[in-house]
């Protein structure tokens, strides 16, 4: 019975998805963006696409709040306010940004934890406007905007 509700739970999260229009590409797509654009707290929207050349936009649905990101003038990389790296990370408390790449450093240890080797070498910033911000991430594609 729990086995049927569970999966009852998934399906009727996967058909509620929303699909959204494309995010049209910005001039500075494929540019260099200076790091001033980048420096402050953005807002998750929920709208992610996969790495994939055909993925579409999505509204996703989640039980648990997305972190707000931030990056700092002085290379601190925060989420919702504290130091932003994880545990077995490929984000770090620490950044560099060149070349729209965005390079993580200062890692979390995690001497507890048996963590899975996955090759992510930061994220790459695909769109920036003044309230708009594309990141590609190791998994999937987010868009964020600017807090206020």
């Amino acid at each position: 019975m729990k086995l049927l509700t569970l999966c009852a739970g998934l399906l009727l999260m996967v058909s509620s998805c929303q699909s959204v229009e494309e995010v049209n590409p910005s001039k500075e797509n494929g540019a260099k963006v200076s790091a001033d654009k980048l420096v402050g707290k953005w807002n998750p929207t929920y709208i992610q696409k996969g790495k994939s050349v055909d993925a579409k936009w999505e509204t996703i649905n989640t039980l648990v709040a997305l972190p707000t990101i931030e990056f700092t003038a002085d290379g601190k990389f925060l989420s919702d306010g504290k130091p932003g790296a994880d545990c077995c990370g490929w984000v770090g408390n620490k950044y560099t940004f060149k070349d729209s790449k965005i390079i993580f450093s200062d890692f979390n240890p995690c001497p507890d934890v048996a963590c899975i080797a996955i090759a992510c070498d930061g994220w790459t910033v695909q769109k920036i406007e003044s309230d708009t911000l594309v990141l590609e991430s190791c998994f999937n594609v987010s868009k964020f905007v600017k807090a206020k």
